[in-house]
C-alpha cells in the first residue's frame, strides 16, 4: 500500500527541483517571509514568518513521500507530552495497511519505534469523536492521548477553516497530515510540485490552527 502511495505521489515528477523552489520563493516573496537556503549534499529551504512559525522544504524525512517534502512547522509553547494526529481517512487506511504489512512480514507483537510517530500513533491513541462536525468526520480521523485539548483546540472557527479545506482543497489525492508532538504544530505535505496557491490555502489554515492551539492550552 505505501508504494502504491509513492508511485502516486513520484507520478510526472520533475526530475529537477529548481521550479518548486522558485515557487516556494515566489510565495514567501508575497507575503512577506525571510527565504533561506539550505547548503549542504541535501539541500532545501526555510521559510521564517513574522507570526512566528516557519517553512521547510527538503528531502523527504517520511517514508510515505518520495522526493522533497514540506513541513510547516510552529512551536506552540503547549506541554510536551500532548499528542494529536490529523488526517484523512483514505491516508490512515494506507498507513494503518503497512503497519500491518510491515508487523505481519517481521512476525512482530510489540511496535516498532524505527515507524514515524503519527504511525504509531493509529495504533495507540484513541479516536477524538467528530460526530458535532458532520463534514469533517466522513473524511478525517482525529487521534490523541489528550482528548480534552484536542476539543478545545478545534473551536468553531478552526472546524470552519478545516471544513472549508475538506470541501475545495484537501481532497483525498493530497498527501497531508497534521501532528502535535513535543509542543510543536507540524503539518507535513509532498514538497514536489508546489503552487503558489496551494501554499496559501496550506498556509492560511496552519497560521489559523497555530493560533488556536496557543488558546487551547
Amino acid at each position: 500500500m505505501l508504494d502504491a502511495l509513492k508511485r502516486l505521489l513520484g507520478a510526472g515528477q520533475s526530475p529537477a527541483a529548481d521550479s518548486d523552489q522558485q515557487v516556494l520563493a515566489v510565495w514567501a516573496k508575497e507575503e512577506g517571509h525571510k527565504v533561506k537556503t539550505v547548503s549542504g549534499q541535501a539541500g532545501g529551504m526555510v521559510v521564517d514568518t513574522s507570526a512566528g512559525w516557519r517553512v521547510e522544504w527538503g528531502p523527504a524525512q517520511r517514508p510515505y513521500f518520495t522526493g522533497k517534502e514540506l513541513r510547516f512547522r510552529f512551536d506552540a509553547g503547549i506541554p510536551g507530552d500532548v499528542q494529536i494526529l490529523f488526517l484523512t481517512r483514505v491516508l490512515a487506511h494506507t498507513l494503518e495497511s503497512d503497519v500491518f504489512q510491515r508487523f505481519t512480514d517481521a512476525m512482530q507483537t510489540q511496535m516498532d519505534n524505527s515507524l514515524p510517530e503519527e504511525m504509531r500513533w493509529l495504533a495507540m491513541h484513541s479516536k477524538v469523536a467528530l460526530s458535532e462536525h458532520p463534514v469533517l468526520a466522513r473524511r478525517f480521523l482525529m487521534l490523541s492521548n489528550a482528548e480534552g485539548v484536542a476539543k478545545l483546540w478545534l473551536d468553531p472557527e478552526l472546524t470552519a477553516g478545516l471544513e472549508e479545506a475538506a470541501t475545495s482543497w484537501w481532497t483525498d489525492a493530497l498527501i497531508a497530515v497534521m501532528t502535535v508532538n513535543r509542543g510543536i504544530l507540524t503539518i507535513r505535505m509532498s514538497g514536489d510540485k508546489l503552487e503558489v496557491n496551494q501554499l496559501r490555502l496550506v498556509a492560511a489554515v496552519f497560521d489559523l490552527a497555530a493560533r488556536k492551539l496557543v488558546d487551547a492550552v
